[in-house]
């Protein structure tokens, strides 16, 4: 899994980047629903948690552009043609939900053999198609008998970029509603897999980018065939300072 992940915060730098632009209208919603996040008990009741919140449940990358699942970044996302840069949670929400999915459940990464048979992306694939850039991801490994985080990056690249799966979730009486996504991982390559860990986000192909985005008139065949399709590229690693590897290690929605 893709325990986190540091993103580029520069929407400017992402819009010139991908020839996207800001959904003004989509952020304009976000910080309306910032406004709220100290509303405990009226969050409880929208969101459908067993408490109110302990922390804000729109938060956003950290000063470092560090994200963990629950946390908000943003994602590319075409409509009409044209690409938008959209805030979205990092961890999905489906569309209908009474309740925040548990925690013990991965909802945050879509693994590539489940895209058709696993519903909750079965839904969503060919459908609810995103992409999400970041800089380098973190994962959990054994590593000499000790649990240690790592941290992994593509050599000769800024950023990399993972096809995910959205949706948007709305509260009952709809006053509050967000977007949510997943990102999409596959078997990782040897160096990744020689540190020790099975799984890594899909580095698409930049020239997939757009048929990854507007699935419409090709098969379920042929957008996972696109997904075979990745950036050669060789990841370095790091092994994150043990002092900081606490600072959060696990999550709560509910």
């Amino acid at each position: 899994m893709c325990f986190s992940v540091e993103v580029e915060k520069e929407l400017k730098k992402l819009a010139y980047q991908f020839k996207a632009k800001k959904s003004k209208e989509d952020f304009d919603h976000f910080y309306e629903l910032k406004a709220h996040e100290k509303d405990g008990e009226w969050l409880k009741q929208q969101l459908g948690l067993k408490r109110k919140p302990a922390s804000s449940p729109f938060k956003e990358a950290d000063p470092e552009g560090r994200i963990f699942p629950g946390t908000f970044t943003t994602v590319i996302v075409e409509e009409d043609g044209e690409r938008l840069l959209k805030p979205m949670r990092y961890r999905l929400r489906p569309y209908k939900s009474k309740e925040e999915i548990p925690t013990k459940f991965n909802v945050y990464n879509a693994r590539f053999d489940s895209l058709e048979s696993r519903q909750t992306w079965r839904r969503l694939f060919m459908k609810k198609h995103g992409l999400f850039p970041f800089k380098r991801f973190f994962e959990w490994v054994d590593y000499k008998g000790a649990r240690r985080l790592i941290k992994f990056s593509p050599e000769n690249h800024e950023l990399m970029w993972a096809p995910c799966l959205w949706d948007y979730w709305e509260s009952k009486d709809g006053s509050l509603g967000f977007y949510s996504f997943a990102l999409v991982t596959d078997d990782p390559p040897w160096e990744i897999q020689n540190m020790g860990h099975d799984r890594c986000p899909i580095f698409l192909k930049e020239e997939c980018i757009g048929d990854w985005l507007s699935p419409a008139g090709k098969s379920k065949h042929e957008i996972k065939q696109l997904l075979k399709q990745k950036e050669d590229v060789r990841y370095r690693y790091e092994w994150v300072e043990p002092e900081t590897e606490t600072r959060q290690t696990s999550f709560s929605l509910n």
